[in-house]
């Protein structure tokens, strides 16, 4: 289940809670009794090593430059 933080808007309160994705709990302040909202958190996800978009493939080995094919001269 992921871990969303609920915020007070009026006394700022933040607070931490698990539950799914579809519920929608009504969560209260505890220190002013107010209706918390949910607020968007930084995560902790880092893509590291070899095999991810700039280490890995045709943009590697251009140095970071897209190509594009080279077009047919007509003769």
């Amino acid at each position: 289940m992921p871990i969303y933080e609920y915020q007070c808007p009026k006394c700022a309160t933040t607070k931490e809670l698990q539950h799914g994705m579809t519920e929608s709990p009504k969560v209260k302040c505890s220190s002013c009794g107010a209706s918390m909202k949910r607020v968007i958190s930084a995560n902790s996800f880092q893509l590291k090593g070899d095999g991810w978009f700039k280490t890995s493939g045709s943009y590697a080995k251009t140095g970071g430059v897209k190509s594009t094919p080279a077009k047919k001269a007509e003769a």
